[in-house]
């Protein structure tokens, strides 16, 4: 705990000073988490729809191909979509159920 206001508002004003010396850092970590949540959204409404390739999402969801991979594994690994059979060379992707009861595709 802080043993005067003094030092309250000095560490205040520390606070105040960071934050505008790292404003640039701060606004280009909240686009890029925009963006993921976009990219990750785009991916999950198309896996909706029907199962899909990685080529496949990244043609549906307008993304390059390298992105989708990586989002599709991150989302396999937290078992937001699930790995179907192999169509080819690729797997088909689908949503997981809890992604689907969260799309509202489950009853």
């Amino acid at each position: 705990m802080l043993d005067t206001p003094k030092e309250a508002g000095s560490q205040k004003e520390a606070l105040k000073r960071l934050k505008a010396a790292r404003k640039a850092q701060i606004a280009a970590a909240t686009g890029r988490m925009k963006e993921q949540r976009r990219a990750v959204k785009a991916i999950k409404e198309c896996l909706a729809r029907a199962e899909l390739t990685v080529p496949e999402i990244a043609a549906a969801a307008d993304l390059p191909v390298s992105e989708v991979l990586w989002y599709v594994a991150t989302l396999k690994k937290y078992g937001e979509i699930l790995e179907g059979p192999k169509a080819g060379s690729y797997f088909r992707y689908r949503l997981g159920e809890a992604a689907a009861e969260e799309a509202g595709l489950e009853e």
